[in-house]
């Protein structure tokens, strides 16, 4: 009851201690003065005495005299206010002075005759300014009068004690869940001598192994199964791979077709590693393509790039008459370039000679080939080679394809400072593929598999990017993919949707550049 009487009391100063410009009636009463007719209305005695013309501090019981006072709020208002202890007791969060509401009080206390504010505010626990602030009509400088009625407010542990603050919300933090996973692809168990495609296979999901080892460490949890391809339709009735929260694989194009109605139904994350047929994302938003072909957009980013990357060369398309396999994409990038307005030449390689003729002597030159096979690239290297065409800028543009000899022709690599764009690419000599190769070798007892891409890089770079951010985002994944990125060995990741109605899939896109002091640079679009 006690609290009870105290919050409807501060209640009830409240209501009186909103200045307004409006003004009511008051008749004094035997003993009130001005100032105690102050403290009651929450306004100052100068305002009342503005309110009344001529009159003087000295009133008498029966005066009828003007209060200027606040609008009124709802009790409702108060009553919420009052709920909010220190803030509304005190209610010092006005910005203006003249809106600035008095502190209630505890008690008033008559001045005695030659005591002062500090000795006043001493005894009572206070500082002088808490005085002051609850006397708006006195300053440092006044002297007190024997007699003067002054308001000794609450301290603010008072008010605290009266008011606890409402204890703090309990935040509830979810913990992450382990993120469960099921590695499908066609290892060959059941295979005593294992063929290539089998070797890559076991490649990759040793791959995804490291990944997960190396996450542990970070302290995301996960649990991980693999089953072998081959037992797929056995695979799907165990009861355990109704509840894992991703499935990784398959290669064949028919269990790929059985595994997107099978994590559909059963609310699962698809992630298919190695297929690139645009359809397989089609109708349906659980499925992650990593191995995507480029379509028009995603040629049409490449070359915006290319000629971000080189806003004034000058290309030079070089026609290997009998290794056309890139004619399409050369065709496309011509086409291209007619709509940039940007200058293009042919040459053919039986007429090499003549390319003096058409090239830049003082821009850049940026030859480009027919096709995209080692052959070709060597045939055409050692003729520019005879012609010697140091005094000309010049660089090559090729082809993902590339990749598969470039140690092999490094020195030439580096001379004609060639250039493509892919979907996957490794920096033999970066830190990371070093350790991740010594890891491999010590983990395994052996190196990867030769061959482009590197399985175990793909296995890898896919369980760190699905497992971690599946861990970290939990349901919130899928909706904020765009913004999720982790740092690759080989295989950028940066998921986009096909279509409204479709699944995932990877458009991240690398140009890789070989530099004349032998480093090599790798930008991602």
């Amino acid at each position: 009851m006690k609290r009870i009487s105290y919050i409807f009391l501060v209640i009830t100063m409240l209501m009186f201690s909103m200045a307004t410009k409006a003004q009511q009636r008051h008749e004094v009463k035997s003993g009130e003065t001005l100032y105690s007719l102050s403290r009651t209305y929450g306004v100052t005695v100068k305002q009342i005495i503005a309110a009344n013309p001529g009159m003087t501090e000295n009133i008498m019981a029966g005066q009828i005299i003007q209060i200027p006072v606040t609008k009124s709020v709802s009790l409702n208002q108060l009553t919420q206010s009052a709920t909010r202890p220190l803030e509304a007791a005190v209610n010092i969060s006005s910005k203006s002075e003249q809106s600035k509401p008095t502190v209630p009080c505890k008690t008033t206390y008559k001045v005695k005759k030659k005591e002062t504010l500090y000795g006043i505010a001493h005894d009572n626990g206070i500082s002088v300014q808490a005085l002051i602030e609850a006397n708006p009509t006195l300053t440092n400088d006044d002297k007190l009068k024997k007699g003067t009625e002054l308001c000794i407010p609450y301290t603010k542990e008072e008010l605290l004690a009266l008011y606890p603050p409402a204890p703090a919300p309990v935040i509830e933090i979810k913990k992450p869940e382990p993120v469960s996973l099921a590695v499908i692809m066609p290892y060959g168990l059941d295979h005593e001598k294992k063929n290539k495609d089998m070797i890559t296979m076991i490649d990759f999901y040793e791959g995804v192994m490291l990944a997960i080892s190396d996450l542990k460490k970070e302290g995301v949890s996960a649990k991980i199964y693999a089953y072998d391809e081959a037992d797929i339709d056995s695979v799907l009735r165990l009861p355990q791979i109704k509840n894992v929260k991703l499935i990784i694989g398959p290669k064949n194009v028919n269990n790929i077709t059985k595994l997107i109605s099978f994590t559909e139904q059963n609310n699962i994350s698809l992630v298919v590693p190695l297929s690139s047929n645009s359809a397989i994302v089609n109708n349906t938003r659980n499925v992650y393509q990593v191995n995507t072909k480029l379509d028009t957009n995603g040629y049409l980013r490449a070359y915006e790039s290319l000629i971000e990357m080189h806003p004034n060369a000058k290309f030079v398309f070089v026609n290997i008459e009998d290794q056309m396999d890139k004619l399409e994409n050369t065709t496309r990038l011509k086409n291209f370039l007619n709509g940039q307005n940007k200058l293009f030449a042919n040459v053919d390689l039986k007429n090499i000679g003549t390319i003096r003729e058409v090239l830049s002597e003082e821009g850049e030159n940026i030859i480009v080939l027919s096709s995209g096979t080692k052959t070709a690239y060597t045939r055409v290297v050692k003729r520019l080679n005879e012609l010697d065409l140091s005094s000309y800028n010049i660089q090559m543009c090729g082809y993902a394809d590339w990749q598969a000899f470039a140690d092999k022709e490094a020195e030439s690599f580096r001379k004609y400072r060639c250039i493509y764009f892919t979907t996957f690419y490794n920096n033999p000599n970066s830190t990371a593929s070093i350790t991740f190769n010594q890891k491999f070798r010590h983990s395994f007892k052996r190196d990867q598999y030769n061959t482009y891409p590197r399985y175990g890089m793909l296995g890898y770079d896919i369980a760190n990017y699905f497992v971690r951010h599946m861990f970290e985002q939990g349901d919130n994944f899928a909706s904020n993919i765009d913004n999720l990125k982790t740092p690759a060995l080989q295989n950028p990741m940066h998921f986009v949707h096909k279509n409204s109605w479709s699944g995932f899939v990877n458009n991240a896109l690398m140009f890789v550049q070989y530099n004349a002091d032998g480093t090599i640079s790798v930008r991602q679009y």
